[in-house]
């Protein structure tokens, strides 16, 4: 059972009371949902708890709620069923048929009961409304408040072989919040009250509907913002005298570019993982046009653009990943190294030791003779990690400066950016970046490490020793470019670990 993120229930809350927009406000005021440690994403089960001021907050957001779509004719009238022989028989068929999207799934006969006669109490509580209005807002307030809405209940116990298989609605229930945080549509109910939802089939037939409708480039771009750490875009801060071709909006700017890229990656080209490593095509305004020295007349508006490929080459070489891995002057290869670690490859780097001093002045030298010197020399505390580990993965980038433009010197020196880093076992002899993501993108376990925060995001919770068969052979047929990121995601909600309760999870 895990509770629905703020944005699932925003977006749940406006697709079940068919506003015009999520109630986005409502959500704001809500406590932040936690992160788990060692969790990459915010759809963690096990952090994801209701305190008692949440508790509040869903309160006060049920009534408010209640109150605008019951107080507004035409909104009552969406949510409405056709009129009946009497108002009691109306506030059944609503009971039922609201009901039904609120829990996800057909309400039993207790709880049909059970609503209707918080319905008979509307009077009482909202004398100055008609009683068949005061009573709908009544079991609406309620219908917001309940454990079946605000979480994704999984009822089936019933074990097979140490799983659980889930009926219908909750396959349902797990596609609609995998691929468009929010609740399930009409298409979707009407599968999972068909049965279709019970073979792999039916399962990805939905998935490849819902995968081209718009609400899942909102997740698709959710995903990738968290994987490729865009949050830290805002940080960007170029020293306006190092760099005064850029502005403070720079980092702004590299959120919009890797958000449009990936987009044309994933749904546009039907890209796989490669393309994302390796593709030289993007999009920029005038700004970034300006960092990656492109001539022609460019205004504010993102145009698609083909960068010089004998510089650049997917997302670890655009402005956002090289400016926001930098300070305000100099790039930053330690931690450009252990992103592409943790984040690329899939191998977590220690916390580094207590009180290490910071770079000194550079002195004549170049950047990346600072850093080894100062994290390699023998006896340093850092030497074992960043020698193998970390400066091999970063050093490549010592061709891009703060701000990710291009640069062959550094300081009046040669610029170095050769390196041999260990990718999964293996050491890879690169000359700069644009061997370094063709070596990634070559590399089968790079593909499952791609695959595997798939798994994480889609479950909502860490990869287990039981999605390692699933993660091996997606890495497999995506290095093989026999997959697409959108066959990808289908092939993950089709799987025997997506359709069954896995038995780390809660139930």
């Amino acid at each position: 059972m895990a509770r629905l993120t703020h944005v699932q229930w925003s977006n749940s809350v406006q697709e079940l009371l068919r506003l015009d927009a999520p109630p986005t406000t409502l959500a704001g005021t809500f406590r932040a949902d936690p992160a788990q440690s060692g969790f990459l994403f915010d759809n963690d089960a096990r952090a994801l708890s209701v305190d008692e001021a949440l508790w509040g907050a869903y309160q006060r957001a049920a009534a408010e709620l209640a109150g605008q779509v019951t107080t507004d004719a035409t909104k009552l009238a969406r949510l409405l069923p056709p009129s009946a022989a009497t108002d009691e028989e109306r506030a059944r068929a609503f009971v039922e048929s609201f009901g039904l999207r609120a829990h996800r799934r057909p309400l039993t006969s207790e709880e049909v009961e059970s609503y209707l006669a918080l319905y008979r109490k509307g009077p009482q509580a909202y004398a100055d409304m008609s009683d068949f209005e005061g009573g709908i807002r009544l079991v609406i307030e309620a219908f917001l408040q309940s454990p079946h809405f605000l979480y994704r209940v999984e009822r089936s116990t019933e074990a097979v072989q140490d799983r659980v298989p889930l009926d219908d609605y909750e396959v349902a229930s797990r596609l609609s919040y995998g691929l468009w945080s929010a609740m399930p549509d009409d298409a979707l109910f009407a599968a999972a009250s068909e049965g279709t939802l019970r073979s792999r089939e039916g399962v990805a037939t939905q998935a490849r509907r819902m995968l081209q409708d718009a609400r899942s480039n909102k997740v698709v771009e959710a995903f990738h913002r968290t994987l490729f750490d865009v949050p830290r875009y805002a940080a960007i801060r170029p020293s306006p005298t190092r760099y005064p071709q850029v502005s403070e909006r720079l980092g702004e700017y590299a959120a919009r570019e890797t958000t449009l890229f990936v987009q044309d990656v994933v749904f546009s080209r039907k890209g796989g993982y490669s393309d994302l490593l390796t593709s030289p095509n993007t999009f920029v305004n005038d700004e970034l046009a300006r960092v990656y020295g492109l001539s022609g007349a460019f205004t504010a508006d993102f145009v698609p653009v083909t960068l010089d490929s004998r510089e650049r080459k997917g997302v670890l070489t655009q402005v956002g990943f090289l400016a926001s891995h930098a300070t305000s002057v100099d790039p930053d290869p330690i931690h450009r190294g252990v992103f592409v670690s943790e984040r690329i490859i899939c191998r977590k780097i220690g916390a580094p030791p207590a009180n290490i001093p910071p770079l000194p002045a550079p002195q004549g030298r170049t950047n990346r003779e600072v850093v080894a010197s100062h994290t390699e020399a023998p006896g340093t505390p850092c030497a074992s990690c960043h020698s193998t580990l970390i400066n091999p993965l970063g050093f490549p980038f010592e061709n891009f400066d703060a701000i990710g433009g291009y640069r062959t010197t550094d300081n009046g020196h040669p610029v170095d950016a050769s390196s041999t880093p260990n990718i999964n076992g293996e050491t890879v002899p690169v000359r700069d970046a644009l061997d370094l993501a063709d070596a990634l993108a070559a590399n089968e376990a790079v593909h499952a490490c791609y695959a595997r925060h798939w798994v994480e995001y889609l479950h909502g919770r860490p990869s287990a020793n039981e999605d390692v068969p699933l993660v091996e052979r997606l890495g497999k047929l995506s290095q093989a470019g026999n997959l697409s990121i959108v066959d990808l995601v289908v092939e993950v909600v089709t799987s025997e670990g997506f359709v069954n309760r896995h038995p780390e999870e809660l139930p």
